[in-house]
């Protein structure tokens, strides 16, 4: 059996095998989706598709359905969604549906061949067995050509309702209509005294809180199924009710007739409480942790059957218990609880904090705990699901190697790659010998720009050093330490020449893309500089391609990299964005 489209796309299913209850009810298996087609349509037309729901024994809802390919669904009911053209879903795995039907419309290409179309779906209503199961009852439905003209006495209203519901539960009411001859649009349903409806189909209004009605009496209604959700009071006595409803759907004759098919259905008791011995607590840990760490533990309550509050969990030797939720107390360093004999936990989660001492060795750790909540039977349990967890060790950060920035003798034109751990240059050029080392700060004095002697080392400013040493000196990687976590760097740039640096520092790049923040602004960009001969290697021209003539070359292929300093010449104030 095919996977929902809508499990794949949200991971349901890998979250389902994740939810563990202790006890099930014996109707776990009895859930069921029933889909309910019309028997045929017309090529064009757009039909509503009823999804029928045993609700005994839910206690999740995965339903999705598909239509034949080409067909178009939408307007699905309640939280329903539409995954794709062809394909409709209810997904929420902590919750039975709610209600007893599910309705979504379908609208049938006016191209559609003559002939019988399958609808395929699926659904999983219960945590437990059996799964995903395929939506049965209705399967197949025939296109046939459209009718010719057909007597004006034809046009029909039929209601369509489920056989059964219970006290305080929606349901959806289905009104197919027979548009044969139809000319005009009267329809008004009433439903039984005291129950409420909402929620009517395309135009439909609702006149008072038991009646709703669809009124244009200049055309005929246009689609072949009006829907309307009807709510059961909560105190409905069991027993049969009835609809009483009427419809005129042609200007000639008959006139008012009564709305025929289903007139009544059964409210029936809701099921009873479950057994005594069915509240539960079910232990929700971490897989692991680090010393020092405070997790959070969370305790998972069944609360059929509970009428009473006894939660006590004990955590490992010398770990330090917190913040009991919903008044639970700290009975000790490693005890936390929640008592009270007269009323049963009233949530159905408890949450607390353990503090796991920076000593503790590298293991798994076991939880202790008990409960009991229910007066009778069976009395202290143990609390169940997870009792086990592993103390790890500290992740290590991942250290990345940088190369070493390599002085040679004479000036060298040279970046850092970005905002250093400890950037002050006494800490860079502890191990340097080096005569000069200055800054171009274009903005000073005035904006004629001034040479200026730096304490610190920032990305994406260039500098210039001077050593006097005949061999290569480097700048070790250990102090290349990156500052972590930082933003990354930009830099204002000013008319005129700018002495800038490279951020990326593990990859090339054209100036093309690393100046594109200053696009709009720079004319020319100059470097690196070569120590041993004295001159820049490459002049980029802004918009140019390829190689121009000699060093000069457009920004395509103009190529920066780490550690080098570049002149960028700009014609007006701008930013520099770092990577």
């Amino acid at each position: 059996m095919k996977m929902l489209k809508s499990i794949k796309m949200f991971g349901i299913l890998s979250l389902v095998c994740l939810v563990t209850l202790s006890m099930i009810s014996a109707a776990a298996a009895d859930p069921n989706v029933c889909r309910d087609l019309p028997v045929s349509a017309n090529p064009g037309d757009t039909i509503t598709v009823t999804l029928d729901i045993t609700l005994d024994g839910a206690d999740k809802t995965v339903i999705e359905d598909n239509v034949p390919a080409g067909w178009v669904v939408s307007n699905p009911s309640g939280s329903g969604s539409v995954v794709d053209a062809n394909t409709v879903s209810w997904i929420d795995i902590n919750a039975a549906p709610g209600v007893a039907q599910f309705t979504y419309d379908v609208t049938i290409p006016g191209s559609a061949a003559l002939a019988t179309y399958t609808f395929d779906g699926e659904f999983d209503l219960a945590v437990a067995a059996p799964g995903v199961q395929p939506i049965d009852c209705d399967t197949q439905m025939d296109i046939v050509a459209a009718p010719g003209p057909r007597p004006a006495d034809e046009p029909n209203v039929c209601r369509d309702l489920p056989v059964s519901a219970v006290p305080g539960e929606t349901i959806t009411v289905i009104l197919d209509i027979t548009l044969d001859g139809a000319d005009k649009t009267v329809v008004e349903d009433n439903v039984p005294a005291g129950w409420v409806v909402s929620n009517p189909s395309g135009s439909g209004s609702v006149v008072d809180a038991n009646t709703v009605s669809w009124i244009d009496i200049n055309a005929a209604p246009g689609v072949a199924q009006f829907t309307y959700d009807v709510t059961i009071p909560g105190s409905a006595v069991p027993g049969t009710y009835t609809f009483d409803g009427e419809f005129d759907l042609a200007v000639a004759a008959p006139g008012v007739q009564p709305i025929d098919c289903d007139t009544q259905m059964d409210v029936i008791a809701g099921p009873g409480p479950g057994p005594v011995d069915e509240p539960n607590v079910c232990r929700d840990l971490p897989v692991s942790a680090v010393p020092g760490e405070t997790i959070t533990v969370i305790l998972d309550i069944t609360l059929d059957g509970a009428d009473k509050t006894v939660i006590e969990d004990n955590v490992p030797a010398g770990w330090i218990v917190s913040n009991p939720s919903n008044g639970g107390s700290v009975v000790d360093a490693d005890t936390v609880s929640w008592i009270d004999a007269n009323a049963a936990p009233g949530v159905a989660q408890f949450t607390y904090d353990v503090t796991i001492p920076g000593s503790a060795a590298l293991g798994t750790y076991t939880f202790v705990g008990v409960f009991d909540l229910a007066v009778a039977a069976p009395g202290l349990q143990p609390i169940d699901c997870e009792t086990q967890m592993d103390v790890v060790e500290v992740p290590e950060c991942p250290v990345t190697e940088y190369d070493p920035i390599v002085i040679e003798p004479c000036w060298n034109f040279m970046s850092v790659p970005f905002a250093l751990n400890n950037s002050s240059v006494e800490f860079v050029l502890a191990d340097i010998n080096y005569t000069n080392l200055v800054y171009w700060n274009t903005a000073a004095n005035n904006g004629t720009g001034l040479w200026e002697i730096p304490t610190e080392f920032e990305p994406l400013k260039a500098y210039w050093i001077e050593s006097n040493e005949s061999v290569d000196q480097m700048i070790s990687s250990e102090v290349l330490e990156p500052l972590t976590p930082a933003v990354p760097p930009t830099m204002t740039v000013y008319p005129g020449w700018n002495a800038i640096g490279y951020t990326d520092s593990m990859a090339i790049l054209p100036a093309e893309l690393m100046l594109g923040s200053i696009d709009e602004s720079y004319m020319v960009v100059i470097g690196p500089y070569d120590s041993a001969t004295g001159m820049y290697e490459q002049v980029g021209h802004n918009g140019e391609t390829g190689v121009i003539s000699g060093i000069h070359v457009g920004t395509d292929i103009f190529d920066m990299g780490p550690y080098e300093g570049f002149w960028v010449y700009v014609t007006q104030e701008d930013t520099l964005a770092g990577f």
